[in-house]
């Protein structure tokens, strides 16, 4: 019988080879001190999942059972999203949402699916997605460059609450949502990630851009 070699399998985010890169060449480097000298750092988050939810937002039963596992409320608000912990979920539409969570994907869709009763649609959208962080005294400026969409109009709100919106980002399309700390999150599709990041770096050159992969 032939044995089988097992393979190491390792696991890459749709960053990965973008870890470290900056928008100043070596040359110049040296003119920053760590990334708190960059105007804008991007960093890819890597946790749990990433669900996309549907349900029926007037059921309260679907409503009930979707915090129960989720231990956050869902949004119901238009361009808003809940968080506690580590879940965050973002309203995109009147029936739909998109869920983060540090929670194993198959384990808390599985959750849902005997907590909530009802007509319901769970899609696992993990891999075709990533999220990233963009902080730095620079972020207002690549966020006018990147879309039409007046960011600046956001305030804060209540606790365990922010804004988020579903639009056009550098001729892509992104979900960006503020957060308390004066950063922003960006959910990417896997597909644009290399175009957004090339993007990114280009457009924070004036500034000075860095890019950091999970």
């Amino acid at each position: 019988m032939s044995k089988v070699r097992a393979e190491t399998v390792t696991s890459e985010s749709p960053l990965h080879y973008f870890s470290k890169i900056s928008s100043h060449s070596e040359g110049s480097s040296q003119l920053f001190n760590d990334d708190l000298e960059f105007g804008v750092v991007a960093k890819e988050i890597g946790f749990g999942c990433q669900l996309n939810l549907r349900g029926d937002a007037s059921d309260e039963h679907f409503l009930a059972g979707a915090e129960v596992v989720l231990g956050v409320a869902l949004p119901t608000v238009p361009g808003t999203y809940h968080y506690s912990g580590d879940t965050v979920v973002y309203w995109l539409g009147p029936n739909e949402w998109v869920i983060t969570s540090a929670t194993d994907a198959l384990g808390l869709e599985a959750s849902l699916r005997l907590e909530i009763e009802g007509h319901i649609a769970i899609v696992d959208v993990s891999g075709g997605q990533t999220l990233v962080n963009l902080r730095g005294y620079g972020v207002p400026t690549i966020l006018k460059k990147a879309s039409g969409y007046d960011f600046g109009i956001w305030t804060g709100g209540p606790p365990g609450a922010g804004r988020c919106v579903q639009t056009t980002f550098a001729k892509a399309t992104a979900i960006v949502a503020n957060r308390t700390n004066g950063s922003f999150d960006l959910i990417i599709r896997r597909s644009f990630s290399d175009y957004v990041a090339q993007w990114l770096l280009d457009a924070g050159q004036e500034v000075g851009c860095r890019i950091e992969s999970s």
